[in-house]
C-alpha cells in the first residue's frame, strides 16, 4: 500500500521561490511573535506549556518535514482516490459541531481546524472533476456540478459562523473554471451576482446608517463600466448578444431584489441563526463602521501601521501592540504589528515575496503538461492569493475583517502546516510534470 502512495523515483529539487518564501516569512513571523501575544499555553490540553514562538517554531519545523515527505508522494494516487477523500473531508468538516464555539466561530475540534486541511482536498477534488470534464466545461450541467462541489463545504462554514473560510473556498471557483477552459463570458455571468450584490448591499448599508452614498455611486459606476467592457468583448466574439444582454440585465435585477429581501430578513427578529451575517456585511462594505466590533480592530490597526512609518518604531516602541490596543496582534492583524515595529519597508518586502511566489506558481501551472496538476497549482495559488489580499488589505481598511490569516506570518499551527502542504504539492508537481 505504501508503494502506491509514495515513490523514491521522483525528482527532488526545491524550487527557489518556495525556499525564499519559506525562509523569509517565517523568520519575520517568529521575530514579531516574540513580542506580539507571546504568552504560554498548553498543547492539545497536555500538562506542559510552550510560548507561542516555541509552538510556531515547532509547527514550522513540522511544516518543512511535511514539505520534504510530500516530494515523494504520487500525484496519481490523489487523482485515483480523491473522490473518496472528498467524502471523508466533508464528514470531517462536520466534527466542529460537536465542540464549543471559539471566538464566535464553531470551526475548531480538539485544538485544530479541519477546514485548513479540508481546503487542500477540496481543491484537488475540484481539479479532478474539471480535468475529467474539460471537453464539456462550457456545459451548464458541468458548471452546476462544479458549484455543488464547492457549495457543500462552503455552506457548512456558514453554519459554523466562519464566513472567512467560506469566502476562501469560493475564491478558487472562477479562477479554476477559467483555467479549465470555461469561456470568459460565462465566467463573467457567474461573477455577476457577486458584483451586483456588492453594489446593492453598499447602497443598503450606507442608507441604513444615513451615510453619504458617494462611495456607493462610484462602486455602481465601476460596475456599469465593467458590464459595458464585457458586452463589447462579447460582441467581438460574435455571441448571441441579445441573449447575453438579457442574461446580464436579468441577473442584476434578480440579485438586487434578492439582496433587498435578504437585508430585510437580516434586520428582522426572526434572523437568529444568521444574525451575525449583518454585521459581517456591514464591515465588509465599510470596514471601520462598527467601532465596538470589527471597526475597532481596523481603527487600531491603522494607527499601528501609520505610526510605524517607513522604517518602524522597533519592537520596544510599538505601543499599540505592547499596550494591547491592537486585537489579534499575532494572528489576524499580524501585518499591522509588523508595520508598527518594522515599518512599510518590511511590508513591501513581504508583498514582493508573495508576488514572486504567485508569479512562479502561475508559470509552473502554465508549463505543466497535465491539466489535473495544473489546476491544483491554480487552486492553491488562488486560495493563498485571496488570503494575502484580505490580510494585507484589512489592516488599512480597504478589505473586510474576516479573520483570515496571512500565509506563513500569522500564528496558527493548522494553517501553517496546510500552507507547507500546498507548497509541497506545488513543488512536487513542478518537478514531476
Amino acid at each position: 500500500m505504501i508503494n502506491r502512495v509514495f515513490t523514491l523515483n521522483q525528482k527532488f529539487f526545491i524550487r527557489f521561490p518556495f525556499i525564499i518564501t519559506c525562509i523569509i516569512l517565517p523568520f519575520i513571523s517568529l521575530y514579531i511573535l516574540n513580542y506580539a501575544g507571546n504568552f504560554e499555553s498548553s498543547i492539545l490540553g497536555l500538562n506542559f506549556s510552550l510560548s507561542r514562538v516555541e509552538k510556531q517554531f515547532l509547527w514550522i519545523i513540522l511544516g518543512f518535514l511535511t514539505f520534504f515527505i510530500i516530494q515523494f508522494l504520487r500525484i496519481r494516487f490523489l487523482n485515483e482516490k480523491i473522490y473518496s477523500l472528498y467524502i471523508i473531508t466533508v464528514i470531517m468538516l462536520l466534527l466542529p459541531f460537536l465542540s464549543d464555539a471559539v471566538k464566535g466561530s464553531q470551526n475548531w475540534f480538539f485544538g485544530f481546524q479541519p477546514s485548513e486541511f479540508g481546503k487542500i482536498i477540496i481543491v484537488i477534488a475540484f481539479s479532478k472533476f474539471l480535468s475529467d470534464n474539460k471537453k464539456n466545461i462550457n456545459n451548464p450541467i458541468t458548471v452546476l456540478i462544479s458549484s455543488i462541489i464547492i457549495l457543500i463545504p462552503a455552506l457548512i462554514f456558514l453554519y459554523q459562523k466562519d464566513i472567512g473560510t467560506s469566502l476562501v473556498y469560493f475564491s478558487i471557483f472562477i479562477p479554476m473554471l477559467y483555467w479549465a477552459g470555461l469561456n470568459p463570458a460565462y465566467c463573467f455571468l457567474i461573477f455577476s451576482p457577486v458584483g451586483a450584490g456588492y453594489v446593492k448591499m453598499s447602497f443598503l448599508v450606507h442608507e441604513s446608517y444615513n451615510m453619504n452614498i458617494t462611495a456607493s455611486i462610484i462602486t455602481l459606476s465601476i460596475w456599469i463600466i465593467l458590464n459595458f467592457i464585457f458586452l463589447s468583448k462579447i460582441y467581438k466574439q460574435k455571441f448571441n448578444v441579445v441573449m447575453i444582454v438579457f442574461s446580464i440585465i436579468t441577473i442584476n435585477i434578480m440579485t438586487s431584489v434578492t439582496s433587498d429581501i435578504s437585508w430585510n430578513y437580516l434586520e428582522s427578529k426572526e434572523s437568529k441563526t444568521f444574525s451575525y451575517v449583518k454585521k459581517r456585511i456591514e464591515n465588509f462594505i465599510v470596514p471601520s463602521l462598527n467601532p465596538q466590533d470589527g471597526g475597532y480592530q481596523v481603527a487600531q490597526s491603522k494607527i499601528a501601521v501609520g505610526s510605524g512609518g517607513m522604517f518602524g518604531n522597533g519592537v520596544s516602541e510599538s505601543t499599540q501592540v505592547e499596550l494591547d490596543y491592537l486585537p489579534e496582534a499575532d494572528t489576524d492583524f499580524i501585518v499591522a504589528s509588523i508595520g508598527e515595529a518594522l515599518g512599510f519597508i518590511t511590508i513591501f518586502l513581504i508583498i514582493l515575496v508573495y508576488m514572486n511566489l504567485f508569479y512562479w506558481q502561475l508559470d509552473y501551472a502554465y508549463r505543466s503538461r497535465n491539466i489535473f496538476n495544473s489546476l491544483i497549482i491554480i487552486g492553491f495559488s488562488s486560495m493563498l492569493f485571496f488570503n494575502c489580499i484580505i490580510s494585507l488589505g484589512m489592516v488599512v481598511a480597504i478589505a473586510p475583517v474576516t479573520g483570515l490569516p496571512a500565509p506563513l506570518l500569522s500564528y496558527g499551527g493548522t494553517f501553517t502546516l496546510s500552507t507547507f502542504i500546498m507548497f509541497g504539492l506545488c513543488n512536487n508537481i513542478s518537478n514531476n510534470n
